[in-house]
């Protein structure tokens, strides 16, 4: 297991003495954070220097980028703007960290030869002077001829001083200059101006001009995230704002010492913004040998890169000392093309055909977990979307290439049009061999999780699910998985069989018996009659996940894996309630059939209720009634731009929930009545999946569990009587319907059987209150 002990260390400090840290522990650096002033957007990039861990003494399993983003003071732009909240816009965010004893190039190209007034590609000219000839009348020499030599061309030729292996640009020298004609013809003229005679110049000498390649060269720059701002207008990242969690152990050569950090783009001073950098201690899956970068990363157009004016095919030489090579490319479209058009892109090892990796750069934007947003959010884009990380492809050429040789590595785009810009980062990861033999390890609580990754799926009352990765090179068959909610005495245990290879994972989704959730601390719940709701106590629970035992051995390396997540949990609901629908409009036509349905399903996928091939433009209210237990609720939208979408035709619906009898808050003053309890989202894009708890669920749920009683006759028309047991001592309030305190008693703890008198009472509606310290309920009562 692990022991977490984070030592916090500021950017600004240097790090010392690190030799003496444990496995497992946890060495936190600070960059960035929330008090930073601001910048405005595409303003200068945000720029400090952190100070990493630089002892040789020390490994690190591995190292965590923590980014996290939230509106400018934890507001919501309203207004428009991108110095405000979050900006307006949605603009790029690179990270990246800069290693001044590396060189990154950009080929650049220039003319072989520069000839005045002269743009083709081949000079033909002579280097005999070129002359006309005039005939000219003189009072005393008479009639001579003379003669003026033509316009000369001026030649320069230039060479390329090469500067490899220095941060020295490539030089262009002028080699020589020379003076030639390239006039075809020669003319005579007589004494009036006329010509009469033309002589055809012999034009013997040809030049082919071609392009030089040279380099300019910087301090290399790696990209080690790229992030695009999501459209600020409305939307909420909370008071502390999100945060996603990147693996960045593929460049631990590059994370030692004292380290450039810096973030551009353009959406760099848009919002608040905390970065932090995790190392934690142990030994890594595998060694990382090296991590060289491929083409220094920027944005160019297509043509550029179709004719390989940029990242053009590079000779790289592959580390003699590795024995497992990636390569990670990140490509986003920009331009309206480049944007909205999907494109096959391409890496491509020694000229192979065909491509040794093919793939279209397009993301799918409806799913987004960062939702609602202004804008338009939902729309697929090249590689990238509004308000998450650029997509990262990864290649392995292991098995097509030799340590130690020079293999040539290219990368480009098939064919585009238009406005197509493509941003491209692109690196070589150099491996050891791996560093166990029999090792498995827990990467990832998909569910339950407070992870921004997986909001759409949280929370959750069914099973959760994990990830789980092979990390020693033997095969991988059967696992021991034990799992359990917060300081829970009893594990609930799981046996996973399959077959992983080295790196492989699988999701993995466990059983959820009752035993799991008796352990929920419920405190932080929002109670309003029967329903209770838990946005604000994800801190309070935690969720472990730990594994053993791999092929029925012992793993060799203990410190992956146990992991916990935080989490809320589901909504309760009650058993009956009302759904209120209105579907919206086919391009604002109400024919035809609705593009959104939705289902109730329970614990294993059986469709309780569904609503499928609603009719356009229409309402509805259908009474739902289920029995204890969990289900989910599944809105799917065919066209994936939710209900309720700016960009489009169809109008706006409507999806909430309701109660069948209006919940009474005695507690307000005055009085408030609340019949709908949950009202969706409706720029949701392609889904919602909301999970809800109807009863217990063996869950302990509720306002009320320290008193279970029945309230009988209802309607009454003399004596009330309350029946039950009750754990704590308690009191008894009666409003009338006007929240007027009316009646009071006290009640003792344990089995009681009590009796109103309501002969004195008028007839009508009344309300009936039993609270103790920690519960209370509200049951409605008539006098007839």
């Amino acid at each position: 297991m692990r022991n977490t002990k984070l030592i916090i260390i500021i950017s600004f400090l240097f790090v010392f003495n690190l030799s003496s840290q444990n496995t497992g522990d946890t060495i936190v650096v600070q960059t960035f954070d929330y008090g930073m002033t601001y910048g405005q957007a595409w303003g200068p990039p945000r720029d400090t220097i952190a100070h990493f861990p630089n002892n040789p003494n020390l490994t690190f399993e591995k190292i965590i980028m923590s980014y996290s983003m939230r509106c400018k003071n934890g507001q919501v732009n309203t207004s428009g703007g991108n110095n405000v909240a979050c900006g307006e816009w949605d603009y790029s965010c690179h990270t990246y960290i800069h290693d001044s004893t590396r060189i990154d190039s950009i080929l650049n190209k220039v003319s072989s030869h520069e000839i005045n007034n002269f743009s083709g590609s081949v000079f033909n000219f002579t280097s005999n002077p070129v002359y006309n000839y005039y005939y000219t009348y003189d009072t005393l020499l008479g009639l001579y001829l003379d003669s003026v030599i033509l316009p000369a061309d001026t030649i320069l030729e230039f060479g390329i001083i090469s500067n490899p292996g220095t941060l020295m640009n490539d030089l262009i020298d002028t080699i020589s200059t020379n003076i030639v004609w390239s006039t075809p013809y020669s003319y005579t003229y007589d004494t009036s101006g006329s010509i009469i005679n033309i002589d055809t110049i012999l034009i013997s000498e040809t030049i082919n001009i071609l392009e030089l390649s040279y380099y300019k060269r910087y301090p290399m720059a790696f990209q080690i995230m790229s992030f695009v701002t999501p459209y600020g207008i409305g939307l909420d990242l909370g008071p502390e704002g999100k945060t996603w969690y990147f693996d960045l152990t593929d460049y631990a050569p590059v994370f030692k010492g004292p380290k450039r950090i810096t973030v551009s783009g353009g959406g760099q001073w848009q919002e608040d913004m905390d970065i932090k950098f995790l190392f934690i201690v142990g030994t890594p899956t595998r060694d990382i040998i090296n991590t060289q970068q491929i083409w220094r990363p920027q944005s160019k157009g297509y043509n550029s890169i179709l004719n390989n004016s940029f990242f053009e095919p590079r000779s790289v030489n592959l580390n003699p000392n590795a024995s497992a090579y990636k390569i990670k490319t990140v490509v986003t479209g920009h331009g309206q093309e480049g944007e909205f058009v999907p494109r096959n892109h391409y890496i491509n090892i020694d000229n192979s055909a065909p491509y040794t990796d093919l793939w279209q750069v397009w993301t799918e934007c409806s799913e987004n977990p960062v939702y609602p947003q202004g804008g338009t959010w939902l729309a697929d884009r090249a590689g990238w979307c509004p308000g998450q990380a650029s997509d990262v492809r990864e290649l392995d050429i292991t098995n097509i290439v030799t340590p130690g040789q020079n293999h040539t590595i290219d990368y480009g785009v098939t064919t585009a049009s238009g406005t197509s810009n493509y941003w491209v980062s692109s690196q070589l990861i150099s491996y050891g061999p791996p560093n166990h033999n029999l090792d498995a390890s827990v990467t990832n609580i998909i569910s339950p999780s407070d992870n921004v990754l997986y909001s759409r799926k949280n929370p959750i009352c069914t099973k959760p699910k994990i990830t789980i990765q092979n990390t020693g090179s033997t095969p991988l068959t059967s696992l021991i998985i034990e799992y359990w909610i917060n300081d829970a005495i009893n594990k609930e245990v799981f046996e996973w069989t399959g077959n992983l290879n080295f790196l492989e994972t699988e999701e993995v989704e466990l059983p959820a018996n009752k035993s799991l959730w008796d352990n929920i601390d419920f405190s932080g719940g929002k109670a309003m009659g029967e329903v209770v709701t838990y946005e604000n106590n994800s801190k309070i629970n935690k969720f472990y996940v730990e594994i053993k035992n791999p092929n029925a051995s012992n793993d060799e390396y203990l410190f992956n894996n146990l992991i916990s997540s935080t989490f809320s949990p589901a909504p309760k609901y009650p058993a009956k309630f009302t759904l209120w629908a209105s579907t919206n409009t086919n391009n604002g036509l109400q024919t035809g059939i609705c593009e959104t349905s939705w289902k109730i399903n329970d614990t294993q996928g059986n469709a309780i209720y569904s609503w499928i091939n609603l009719p356009a433009g229409q309402s509805f209210s259908d009474t739902v009634n289920l029995s204890p237990g969990c289900y989910s609720l599944d809105i799917i939208d065919s066209d994936q731009d939710g209900m309720d979408y700016w960009a489009n035709n169809d109008g706006a619906g409507a999806l909430k929930l309701r109660r069948i009898n209006a919940y009474v808050d005695t507690n307000a003053t005055p009085w408030t009545y609340h019949t709908w309890f949950k009202d969706f989202e409706l720029d949701f894009g392609s889904f919602i999946h909301h999970e809800f708890v109807v009863g217990d669920y063996g869950l302990n749920i509720g306002s009320n569990k320290n008193m279970s009683f029945d309230i009988f006759p209802n309607p009454s028309y003399n004596n009330l009587t309350i029946r039950g047991t009750f754990l704590e001592k308690g009191k008894i309030i009666i409003y009338d319907n006007l929240g007027r305190s009316i009646y009071s008693k006290k009640y003792n703890h344990g089995i009681q059987n009590i009796t109103i008198d309501m002969s004195s009472f008028s007839k009508g509606l009344y309300f009936i209150k039993l609270k103790s310290k920690t519960s209370q309920k509200i049951e409605k009562i008539i006098k007839q």
